[in-house]
């Protein structure tokens, strides 16, 4: 698994030079932006270029060499699987850090303490987003995965938009529902977005590997 991380972390830096652009953005962005428009930008930013791996091993039959090394697909799937999240959560560790600085610099109060759970709240979504993508593009591949997630998107609107139609119409007071979310502790929604990205994270895991296992190099 050593090897696999190494050649993601290689395949990465190949590609410095829109790394160093993302930098430069995500920098001018942190300073010139208020809110944490940057933390959620950076953490999503880092997690879907390390999805973006994958295209790089299916290039030119590159999962047929891959195969022939002592590497077996689950252990692939896990790698990824970590890679991703690694990557994710590092984005986020320096989207902080330029955060931080940004209001140092502005010379606006910091509350660690206050704003930690708002500042957390990127992380179960970037994992649910990463474990939602790794079986998509490992079974469509770059160009048909980009039509699914669209496909998952609007389907996910739709439903939104129904849930709404139908709450409206119903004797459900909407605004005490949402008067009762808002009263939830900001611990205790980080927990329930832990617990759902377990369930998706399992999920996905069994879906990828079995998506792997049926593949035919």
């Amino acid at each position: 698994m050593r090897g696999l991380i190494t050649k993601d972390f290689l395949l990465i830096f190949k590609r410095k030079q829109t790394l160093i652009i993302f930098a430069v953005l995500a920098l001018v962005m942190g300073f010139a932006m208020d809110g944490t428009f940057i933390i959620g930008y950076l953490t999503m930013l880092t997690a879907i270029v390390s999805i973006s791996t994958i295209s790089y091993d299916e290039f030119e039959n590159g999962f047929s060499f891959l195969m022939t090394l002592p590497v077996s697909r689950k252990t692939y799937v896990i790698e990824k699987y970590l890679f991703c999240s690694f990557m994710g959560f590092a984005g986020w560790c320096v989207s902080v850090v330029i955060y931080m600085i940004g209001k140092l610099i502005k010379q606006i109060p910091v509350g660690l303490i206050d704003e930690l759970p708002m500042l957390f709240a990127i992380l179960p979504v970037m994992l649910v987003f990463t474990s939602a993508i790794i079986p998509l593009q490992l079974k469509f591949g770059v160009e048909k995965s980009r039509i699914a997630i669209f496909a998952i998107y609007g389907g996910m609107a739709l439903v939104v938009f129904l849930a709404s139609k139908l709450l409206s119409k119903s004797s459900i007071d909407v605004s005490e529902l949402v008067t009762g979310l808002n009263a939830l502790s900001p611990a205790l929604v980080l927990m329930l977005f832990l617990i759902l990205w377990l369930a998706v994270t399992a999920v996905s895991y069994l879906i990828s590997v079995k998506i792997m296992e049926k593949k035919e190099f």
